[in-house]
């Protein structure tokens, strides 16, 4: 099995987006388990937002991995069903890569760029500058310890992000 590559080297927005799933073989499966996590029923006061600052594609394993670690935090800090997180972004641009041939005598049988379409390796989601990721809803209390957890969330992606905290009710 091959290793994942550098998250640096999908993170640039490069070309026209390719999400047309209908003419590609084989689609690799979203990671991501869950879009919507907590109390989803309850009315919340504040909601905390992690933002990027920049234009970026968000690998589906990165995503999972922030959502993973805010959850965890926001569980363990605040309780079970006290707050509501929420995955903003969906990946749906399919990732490509063209395997090169390694190693000792590997002009032999390397193709080179002849045919270099690529395999599907992955799924990102699109990001402009300033759009929401991840939003925490929780109460005037819980503030801090959800802005914690953002940035905690921040630290598994691959752009600069800030947190916003914006009063609902």
């Amino acid at each position: 099995m091959a290793s994942l590559r550098p998250g640096k080297i999908d993170r640039k927005v490069i070309g026209p987006s390719y999400t047309r799933k209908k003419y590609v073989r084989s689609v690799p499966m979203c990671k991501v388990v869950h879009f919507d996590m907590g109390l989803k029923s309850k009315e919340y006061p504040y909601a905390v937002h992690l933002i990027v600052d920049e234009d970026v594609q968000l690998r589906h394993n990165c995503l999972e991995a922030a959502r993973i670690t805010s959850n965890r935090h926001l569980e363990k800090k605040l309780g079970r069903n006290t707050f509501r997180l929420k995955l903003r972004t969906y990946p749906h641009q399919i990732l490509r890569m063209n395997a090169m041939a390694t190693g000792n005598k590997a002009d032999r049988y390397g193709n080179g760029m002849r045919l270099s379409f690529g395999k599907t390796m992955g799924l990102a989601a699109r990001c402009k500058r300033d759009q929401k990721v991840m939003t925490a809803y929780v109460n005037k209390n819980q503030v801090q310890r959800a802005k914690e957890g953002l940035i905690k969330a921040g630290y598994k992606l691959p752009a600069k992000i800030r947190i916003e905290i914006e009063q609902l009710a």
